[in-house]
C-alpha cells in the first residue's frame, strides 16, 4: 500500500519532466579583479546547451560557491538560470555553513525558475544524523522549492547516511541526492533503502560519470570533466542507454583525452586554463 509520505514524495520529485542523464557542474567565470564574469557565464551555458548536456547545476564546488559571496552566489543562479530559458533542468547550491545561512541563500532565490535547490550538510563543525535531520527541513521549508541533498563528506568533513536521506525522501523534504562520497556500497544501500520504501527521488553520482548508471539505480552523473567536453560526456551517457558499446568507447576515448588535459593544473586551474583556451580558439 502506497502512504502520505510515499504520495507527497512523487509529486515532489516528478513535478516536472524526469530528471537524468550528465547534469554540468557549471564553472563560474570570473573577471580580473574576482567578480562573476555574467557574459562569459551565459556563453558557457549556451555551449553546454549546445553541446546536449541534460541538466546544469548551479554554483556548486566545481562553481566555487565557497568563495563566493552571498551576492555573487545569487548573480550566478539567477544567471544560469534566466540564460537556460527552461531548456534543460537547472539546480541551485545554497550550502553554507550554518542552518540559518543555507536558509538565507534558499530564500534568497526562491523565486527564480530553478528546479531544484541543493545542500550540503554544515560544515566545518560535525553534527549528528538527527540534527542533519532538521537541517534539511529547515533548509526546504525556507527554499519552498525541491530540495537535493548535496552528499560530499571530502569536502564538508560530514557524510549524510543513506537511511537520513532516505528519511527525508519519504517524508517529503527532499526531491534527490547528489551523492559525491565515492562510496559506491552506501551508493548501492541508498538504492536498496529506496526500493524497500517504494520511493524513487533523483540519484545522481557526483564524482564519477560512466556511459550510463542506471544499471546500478542512477539517473545521472555531475561531472566537472563535461564543463570542457560537454558533447562527449553527454554522448557517452546517451549511447549507453542505447547500448552502443563502440560509440560509448569512441565517446570515453574523447572524455579520458580532455581529462588529462585539465590535469596539467592542481584543482580547478586545469579546466578552467583549458576553457579559456577553448573559448579564445572559437572567438
Amino acid at each position: 500500500m502506497t502512504d502520505i509520505a510515499t504520495t507527497e514524495t512523487s509529486a515532489l520529485s516528478r513535478a516536472r519532466d524526469p530528471i537524468r542523464g550528465v547534469m554540468v557542474p557549471i564553472l563560474t567565470p570570473l573577471t580580473p579583479d574576482g567578480s562573476v564574469d555574467a557574459g562569459s557565464l551565459r556563453r558557457l551555458v549556451d555551449y553546454l546547451l549546445d553541446n546536449g548536456v541534460h541538466g546544469i547545476w548551479a554554483a556548486g564546488t566545481t562553481g566555487e560557491f565557497a568563495a563566493l559571496g552571498e551576492p555573487a552566489r545569487r548573480l550566478v543562479i539567477e544567471t544560469v538560470a534566466d540564460q537556460v530559458a527552461g531548456r534543460v533542468p537547472v539546480i541551485g547550491n545554497v550550502s553554507a555553513a550554518s542552518t540559518a545561512a543555507a536558509a538565507v541563500a534558499a530564500r534568497e532565490v526562491r523565486g527564480m525558475p530553478l528546479d531544484g535547490i541543493a545542500a550540503t550538510p554544515p560544515f566545518f563543525y560535525t553534527h549528528s544524523q538527527e540534527e542533519l535531520l532538521d537541517h534539511f527541513r529547515a533548509i526546504a521549508e525556507a527554499g519552498e522549492q525541491p530540495l537535493w541533498v548535496y552528499n560530499i563528506p571530502s569536502m564538508v568533513k560530514l557524510t549524510v547516511d543513506a537511511a537520513t536521506t532516505v528519511r527525508l525522501a519519504a517524508e517529503g523534504t527532499v526531491a534527490g541526492i547528489k551523492d559525491s562520497s565515492d562510496a559506491g556500497e552506501a551508493f548501492a544501500e541508498l538504492v536498496m533503502r529506496c526500493r524497500v520504501r517504494n520511493i524513487d527521488p533523483y540519484r545522481f553520482i557526483g564524482t564519477t560519470w560512466r556511459s550510463s548508471m542506471a544499471g546500478i539505480g542512477a539517473h545521472g552523473v555531475i561531472p566537472s570533466i563535461a564543463n570542457l567536453s560537454p558533447a562527449s560526456v553527454s554522448g557517452e551517457w546517451e549511447e549507453g542507454e542505447r547500448g552502443d558499446r563502440d560509440a560509448v568507447l569512441r565517446h570515453h576515448a574523447t572524455t579520458l583525452c580532455a581529462g588529462r588535459v585539465t590535469d596539467v593544473g592542481a584543482g580547478l586551474s586545469g579546466r578552467f586554463a583549458a576553457m579559456k583556451r577553448l573559448s579564445s580558439c572559437s572567438a
